[in-house]
């Protein structure tokens, strides 16, 4: 069974947002060279149905299926494992998770739930599924949580977490989640900047 550092259940933008982040942590910081990362993708994002004109920083227009296909290829060249397959249950602790996928099974020291606001029926969460706090229509959901932690180990981001759908929050708490995970273990507040290279 393979065992990661971090498991990310949910490829869409909040879940590819916490995933490159974490990588580009790992390429800048010998401490964490060694940090593995999975992210597996049921391919249910809310993205593919999107077209963007409100986003800072992306051309006017922009299909989201274009721009998932887009953080797809940026979270592959990175190294990033990226995995098609249904997450049907998490069981185990911190350090020691072990996640079944309808495949598979994998084991991972931390979780993150990337799930979306549609639907989220994962067994062992060890949080209430609740209504949507920002949620735009009835019928969304959200996990329970405090500052994006579910427990020990267990985090949640994105839409999964109350941020609303559109892309700048979701892709923003994806990275916030990653900076958060970062810190942990490095043991200080850490942030990954990238600047201008002097000539």
């Amino acid at each position: 069974m393979n065992k990661y550092d971090v498991i990310i259940i949910g490829g869409g933008v909040s879940g590819l947002s916490c995933a490159i982040t974490l990588r580009s942590a790992k390429l800048k910081i010998e401490e964490l060279s060694n940090k593995n990362i999975l992210v597996i993708d049921a391919g249910s994002s809310h993205l593919n149905m999107a077209e963007l004109h409100n986003v800072a920083g992306i051309k006017e227009g922009t299909k989201g299926s274009e721009l998932l296909k887009s953080m797809v290829s940026k979270t592959l060249s990175y190294g990033i494992t990226l995995q098609s397959d249904n997450v049907i249950s998490v069981s185990g602790n911190v350090g020691e998770f072990i996640v079944n996928t309808e495949n598979q099974k994998f084991e991972a020291s931390l979780i993150i739930f990337a799930n979306g606001m549609q639907k989220i029926d994962v067994e062992g969460i060890g949080a209430s599924v609740i209504g949507h706090i920002r949620a735009p229509r009835p019928g969304m959901v959200m996990i329970e949580n405090t500052d994006g932690i579910i427990s020990e180990g267990k985090y949640v981001t994105g839409c999964a977490a109350g941020a609303t759908s559109m892309f700048s929050s979701a892709a923003g708490y994806g990275a916030q989640t990653a900076t958060d995970i970062i810190s942990l273990w490095l043991g200080k507040y850490t942030v990954i900047h990238d600047v201008l290279k002097k000539d």
